[in-house]
């Protein structure tokens, strides 16, 4: 029953992310999206069941940050409050990562470099965003910012005390949740293109799903 359930899921989620998508281009009505993460839930939880592992129940509140985040997104004056959600979403990642870091196996020298890579990208999308923004949301963005940073760079921490599949898998989807994330700040405050949101952004939770599944 388990593994139907994970199948079914699976299945939905692929379809609502098509829908999504084209949707998404078209600058139409998002009727799908609020959809996706409690469907990612369903597909977590049952894929766990089948698989007899532990379950991480963080991760739940986190895909709960990113369901609401995704609904207020939906227009453009509750910007803030899908930024908090998606905050909240990401302190909840942190800590489950944390949670599967043995710190005593941290090297420093690569640790330090990845580190500064993570600094100095801050650094960059900081300079390149912040002029001609509203001076009210420049605090807020800029926590943002820190969090998914820290956020990725602590699933990289996980990655590096235990070199899996898995946690590359969920490494690599943090990435893309910064690559998302950064092509709508712009396109939100620069009116730039936001046509890599959604896939980069639905690739992104599933990947982390995917990874704490391996």
């Amino acid at each position: 029953m388990a593994l139907c359930v994970s199948i079914l899921s699976l299945v939905c989620f692929c379809i609502l992310s098509v829908l999504e998508l084209r949707f998404h281009q078209t600058d139409k009505e998002h009727f799908f999206k609020p959809l996706l993460m409690p469907v990612l839930i369903v597909f977590y939880l049952s894929s766990v069941s089948v698989s007899g592992r532990e379950i991480r129940y963080l991760l739940i509140p986190a895909l709960i940050g990113g369901f609401l985040g995704d609904t207020f997104l939906l227009r453009e004056e509750y910007f803030i409050p899908g930024l908090l959600s998606f905050l909240a979403g990401h302190v909840f990642y942190i800590i489950d990562f944390w949670r599967n870091i043995k710190v005593s196996w941290l090297r420093p020298i690569p640790v330090s470099v990845i580190f500064m890579i993570y600094f100095l990208y801050m650094i960059l999308v900081v300079q390149k965003l912040f002029p001609g923004m509203d001076p009210r949301a420049k605090a807020p963005v800029s926590l943002y910012i820190g969090v998914i940073l820290a956020m990725s760079f602590s699933s990289y921490l996980m990655y590096m005390t235990g070199k899996t599949s898995g946690r590359m898998i969920t490494w690599a989807g943090t990435m893309l949740f910064i690559v998302s994330d950064t092509i709508l700040s712009f396109q939100v405050f620069h009116k730039k293109s936001g046509t890599w949101v959604m896939p980069t952004y639905l690739a992104a939770q599933f990947l982390i799903v995917l990874g704490a599944l391996m």
